[in-house]
């Protein structure tokens, strides 16, 4: 089991991060509608982390709803990216070049921190604890974070193709006894989920807040 951090899937080139900026409207919407079902469950909520923000799909849109919104990634075309698409959409968010593992912010920077697309992408548990004990810690209020269930049949058929063909699994499913207790360790609870059938749907987004 790799225990080292990866940072292949860094959107370092323009090409990368262009492709992952026109994402099928569809797939766009639906997610954006998954924040928005999360976000009613958080109150007193001010400002936001995106952390990572990738080309800054979901900082604009926490934006357009009215957040003071800080968005972190590494990839310098990204964080480019997501400049130039905010200053379209005629929102402002501070874009910032860290690296989530070792952020520079205060404990407690933000009242709320989404964690988007990421946790999936590490197979250690020691690394998935290390981003959950992280954005823990920079959040005063809530945690918005999303894992691949292991129950869905996408993860399923992924697992029986790794064990017919030995094909790499590059999607890490994460239980949700499992996210709860890495959770609990940072003084967080569980806040409510957006319904999703675990089954049909592996994008599952979750909803933690401090104790």
């Amino acid at each position: 089991m790799k225990t080292d951090i990866s940072y292949a899937r860094v959107k370092t080139d323009q090409q990368s991060a262009d492709s992952y900026s026109n994402r099928k409207r569809g797939k766009h919407s639906q997610e954006m509608a998954m924040m928005a079902d999360a976000m009613t469950r958080t109150e007193a909520v001010q400002t936001v982390l995106d952390a990572p923000c990738g080309v800054g799909r979901a900082s604009i849109w926490l934006a357009q709803q009215g957040y003071r919104v800080a968005g972190i990634d590494l990839g310098d075309a990204a964080l480019a990216r997501a400049g130039k698409e905010a200053a379209d959409a005629g929102v402002t968010v501070s874009f910032e070049k860290q690296d989530l593992f070792k952020l520079t912010y205060q404990d407690k920077s933000f009242d709320a921190t989404l964690c988007f697309r990421l946790l999936h992408h590490f197979e250690s548990p020691q690394l998935q604890s290390s981003i959950v004990g992280e954005i823990c810690r920079v959040s005063s209020r809530y945690v918005i974070i999303s894992t691949i269930s292991p129950l869905s049949f996408t993860s399923m058929r992924r697992r029986i193709r790794y064990w017919l063909s030995g094909k790499p699994i590059k999607q890490y499913p994460v239980s949700s006894s499992r996210l709860d207790s890495m959770f609990a360790i940072a003084g967080f609870e569980p806040h409510g989920r957006v319904k999703r059938s675990a089954l049909l749907h592996s994008l599952q987004l979750h909803v933690y807040r401090r104790k």
